[in-house]
C-alpha cells in the first residue's frame, strides 16, 4: 500500500495557480432549516463564498484549512463516505446561534466554518455593516455547536 500525504493549502495554490478550483471537501449550505424565532440561511441559487475579512475568536476558518493535512492511502480500504452539505445545513442553516449576540436582523452574516471530527475547528465571521465584537460572539457561539463527525476536514459556508 503507497502513501500520499498532501497539504490542501498546497493542493489549493497549485489548482488556483493552474486555474483549478478550490479546495477539496468546500460545502456550501443554501436549504434553510425550519424552526420558529429563529434567522435561516439564506436560500441562494450560487454557492457561499469564504468570507473575505471578517473575525474570529480563535483560530480563523482560513488558518485551519490552511494547516490541514490529509493522508490518503492508494490502493488501501476506502475511508468513511464524506458528509454532505445537507448534514452541515442542520446545524447551521437554524441561526438560533446568532441570538446570545443580539446580531441586528438588518446584518448581513457571513460564516465560514472548518470542521472536523464534529466540532468547528476554525471560524470565521463577517458582517455587514462590520462589528468586530459581534463577529467574535458568533465565532465562539459556532464553536459550540455539535456537527456530524468525519475525521476528515469539511469547509462549510452559510449565508444570513
Amino acid at each position: 500500500m503507497k502513501k500520499i500525504v498532501r497539504s490542501l493549502a498546497l493542493i489549493s495554490a497549485v489548482a488556483g495557480a493552474c486555474g483549478g478550483a478550490a479546495a477539496p471537501n468546500v460545502k456550501s449550505s443554501s436549504e434553510p432549516v425550519a424552526a420558529s424565532g429563529t434567522r435561516h440561511a439564506a436560500a441562494s441559487g450560487t454557492p457561499a463564498s469564504t468570507p473575505t475579512g471578517g473575525s474570529s475568536d480563535g483560530t480563523t476558518c482560513e488558518q485551519a484549512r490552511d494547516q490541514y493535512v490529509e493522508e490518503i492511502n492508494v490502493g488501501g480500504p476506502a475511508g468513511a463516505a464524506d458528509l454532505k452539505a445537507e448534514d452541515f445545513a442542520a446545524v447551521l442553516n437554524n441561526g438560533s446561534y446568532l441570538n446570545p449576540c443580539d446580531v441586528p436582523t438588518t446584518s448581513k452574516v457571513v460564516i465560514c466554518a472548518a470542521v472536523q471530527n464534529g466540532h468547528a475547528v476554525g471560524v470565521t465571521v463577517l458582517l455587514d455593516p462590520p462589528s468586530p465584537p459581534l463577529e467574535i460572539c458568533v465565532a465562539g457561539q459556532v464553536r459550540q455547536l455539535t456537527f456530524p463527525t468525519h475525521a476528515k476536514m469539511d469547509i462549510v459556508n452559510v449565508n444570513f
